[in-house]
Formats: C-alpha cells, sequence, structure tokens
C-alpha cells in the first residue's frame, strides 16, 4: 500500500434540511440540524483511511471545540495527524450546508484556520513526503500554498491529484505539475473558460487543460457518472443508479477513493469503477465524513451489483 498525503481544509459542516434549496430573497423553515465533520480534505483524508489507504494529512484547526473534536475524529479515523495544528488566533472552518429533500445541496465556507495553512507550515512538515507516492490537495486552503505543495511534490516525483474545488483560475506553471485533475462540471466549466453543458462539451474543456499540461481529467458530471479523458483515452462512466440522500461528499469520496485504488496498483479506467461505486454508496447517506463508507460495505455493495473486478 502506497503512502498517500492530503493537504486541505478541515471543516466543521454545519447540516441545515430544508424542503428545497432556498432562492435569492427566500425565506423557508428548516426541520433538521446537525454537526458533522467536514472540510474538503478531512472528508478525502476520512475517504482514504476507511478504504484502507495509508494517509498523513497537513491541515489546520482554531483551538476551540470544534477543532479539538475534530482532531480526535480524524485520530480515530486512523488518519496520521502530525501535520495538523491549532491555531490560536482564529476559529476552525465551518460550512453551513443545505440540504433538500432531493438530496440537493448548496453550501456557505468559512474558511477560518484553513485559510492560515501557509507555506511555513508545509515547510516545518516536509518530512511528511518522504517516501510518499500521491499527494491529494484542493483549493479551501490559500491557492499559494497549493502551488508550494504541487512544486514540492513535482520535485519529489510524487503525483498529485488536484481536486480543484471551490474553482478559481490557475495559473499554467500549476497545471503543468497535476497528474489528475477532478472537477465538476462547473469547476471545469471555469477553468477552461467554457461551457459544459454537454458531454462534447466536457470533452472539448478537458482537452484545453490537457493542452495546459494535465496529464488527466476526470469530470465527475453528478447522476450522469464521470468522463475521463488523457491524450491516449476518452471514456464515458456511467453512474450507479441509488436513491439520493445527501450529495455533499460525493466528490470528495470519489477523489479519495480513487487515490486508494491507484495506490493498490490499478490503472486509471479500473480506479474510476472504483470510485463510481464509493461515490453511489455515499450520497445514500447524511453528511460529508458520516457518509464515508468502510471498504467493507464498498465490496458488498459492488458484489451485489455485480462488479467484478
Amino acid at each position: 500500500m502506497e503512502k498517500i498525503v492530503v493537504v486541505g481544509s478541515i471543516n466543521m459542516d454545519v447540516v441545515i434540511r430544508v424542503p428545497h434549496i432556498p432562492v435569492v430573497g427566500e425565506t423557508v423553515i428548516a426541520y433538521d440540524l446537525k454537526n458533522y465533520g467536514g472540510g474538503k480534505g478531512a472528508n478525502q483524508a476520512v475517504s482514504i483511511a476507511r478504504l484502507g489507504g495509508t494517509v498523513f494529512m497537513i491541515g489546520r484547526v482554531g483551538n476551540d471545540e470544534y477543532g479539538k473534536k475534530l482532531y480526535e475524529d480524524l485520530k480515530n479515523d486512523s488518519v496520521d495527524i502530525k501535520g495538523i495544528e491549532f491555531d490560536y488566533e482564529i476559529p476552525t472552518g465551518t460550512a453551513y450546508i443545505n440540504v433538500s429533500e432531493r438530496g440537493e445541496n448548496n453550501i456557505v465556507v468559512y474558511q477560518g484556520a484553513n485559510k492560515r495553512l501557509n507555506i511555513e507550515q508545509i515547510e516545518k512538515h516536509e518530512d511528511i513526503f518522504d517516501e510518499a507516492k500521491m499527494c491529494v490537495i484542493q483549493l479551501e486552503i490559500p491557492v499559494e500554498t497549493v502551488e508550494f505543495v504541487v512544486d514540492l511534490c513535482y520535485r519529489k516525483g510524487i503525483k498529485v491529484i488536484l481536486n480543484p474545488a471551490p474553482a478559481c483560475e490557475l495559473p499554467d506553471t500549476l497545471l503543468e505539475k497535476v497528474y489528475i485533475l477532478t472537477p465538476n462540471e462547473t469547476e471545469l466549466a471555469l477553468l477552461s473558460r467554457s461551457k459544459t453543458e454537454t458531454i462534447a462539451d466536457i470533452k472539448k474543456a478537458s482537452k484545453y487543460l490537457l493542452d495546459k499540461g494535465v496529464q488527466n481529467v476526470i469530470t465527475t458530471i453528478g447522476e450522469k457518472g464521470s468522463f475521463f479523458i488523457n491524450k491516449d483515452t476518452e471514456k464515458l462512466f456511467d453512474a450507479i443508479k441509488v436513491t439520493a440522500v445527501d450529495t455533499t461528499a460525493a466528490g470528495d469520496s470519489f477523489t479519495g477513493a480513487l487515490a486508494v485504488a491507484l495506490s493498490e496498483g490499478k490503472n486509471i479506467e479500473s480506479a474510476i469503477e472504483f470510485a463510481t461505486y464509493v461515490a453511489a454508496l455515499t450520497v445514500t447517506k447524511e453528511g460529508a465524513q458520516s457518509s464515508l463508507p468502510y471498504r467493507d460495505e464498498v465490496e458488498k455493495f459492488i458484489k451485489e451489483r455485480g462488479y467484478n473486478k
């Protein structure tokens, strides 16, 4: 099992159940509110750990009730937490998530301590990258930190999986060092400055990023599945049909599962198939980290659905 490093955000998710996602100016009455561990970085680290991966995390939380609980929860999930630091000046990041009866969501994030995950902290824990084969990173931390980590991994020969969420424009000097990019349709549209309404659109937008130097682009497209492309291959992977309860961590579980499968020696196409099942199982439960499945659950689910690779 290859060592995986996750660099990214750690949040407390405040999940609010609503009849439907409110539009601008609308007030709706919520019928439930719960707190769950979240943050794209932490979600992906927990996903990797529960699927049997060896994962080390670098992140930052506030020295508050939320931060202490999240720290302990990650530790209990077998994530190596020596790269996580407490910030004594700013609170833990918090995400406010509206979830509709159809399982749709929208999210407002207060970055908190995540915005102070800086280059100095990465340098302090640079030894964590020793012997790592893969690094998973997202964009809920400062972009300059992301750039530094990607450069560091490039120098060390570590493959980078970049989940570009929330999306922002990224320099070519970063993109050319990315092994796998895992955007959703919205993120792909922003990164490529083009529409992504159809598979043809997604293919064209993905090729734009390949031309920038990204080696592989895997776009998640919700209930339609995902679209994979590199210089040699392009393929649409159908989603697994399930009844969605909460789609909050679907993309994070997909990215985490992808990293685990690759760390086990699977090729990219087999890794995507595995990640597709993991994401499908994830959306059948509430919350972010609370919805992330364990390996035995996934294997049982795969067996029930007839996948045998």
